[in-house]
């Protein structure tokens, strides 16, 4: 479908695709049989990434409802680097999103995650308003992952609220960052 249909559209069109979204990593971090279900939809996803000649594939890093994360933390990381190999084996670099709830949700354990896995295939997306929804704040957040981040959400939220609000309208400090992110740090990746 992604060959038939959608690559010869995007010729016409001369558009390009910057990343592909994707549930990989949206799943309990106790389900074995979901883990090995996703290990081969990120297969497919490489392909299509491939086929689009997209070098981004945003995932997650495993549900922890009622979990304490820090007794699941080599799970995850394990877990992770399995799907950092099927993404070097295609040559795309997966972008982890901290998104809430999962194992890397607050600037901390996405560090940690970023740095233990050490891939060139594994990076991250900075998404302003999920921090803010997980109480971080987001400057701090930034000067942590900085050095790992290849893509960045434009999201706002307010702090205390569990809905996203007009960007800049909220808590995250997005103009700052940004404007810091370009002309200090030379950030020079995807804004979506």
């Amino acid at each position: 479908e992604v060959k038939n249909q959608l690559l010869p559209k995007l010729e016409q069109y001369q558009v390009r695709v910057s990343s592909i979204g994707s549930p990989i990593g949206k799943v309990g971090v106790e389900d074995e049989e979901g883990f090995k279900k996703q290990k081969a939809q990120l297969e497919e996803i490489c392909k299509i990434a491939n086929l689009l000649e997209c070098k981004y594939i945003r995932m997650f890093s495993f549900w922890m409802l009622n979990k304490n994360p820090d007794e699941w933390k080599e799970e995850v990381l394990k877990k992770l680097r399995g799907f950092a190999d099927i993404a070097a084996k295609y040559g795309v670099v997966l972008i982890h999103e901290n998104e809430k709830d999962i194992y890397g949700d607050i600037g901390e354990r996405c560090k940690v995650i970023l740095d233990e896995l050490a891939s060139p295939n594994f990076k991250a997306a900075f998404d302003f308003a999920n921090f803010v929804q997980c109480g971080e704040n987001t400057e701090e957040c930034w000067e942590l992952l900085k050095e790992h981040v290849a893509y960045i959400h434009i999201k706002d939220a307010v702090a205390g609220k569990n809905e996203n609000v007009v960007c800049g309208t909220g808590d995250g400090q997005i103009a700052k960052i940004l404007a810091k992110a370009i002309k200090e740090d030379g950030y020079e990746g995807f804004l979506t």
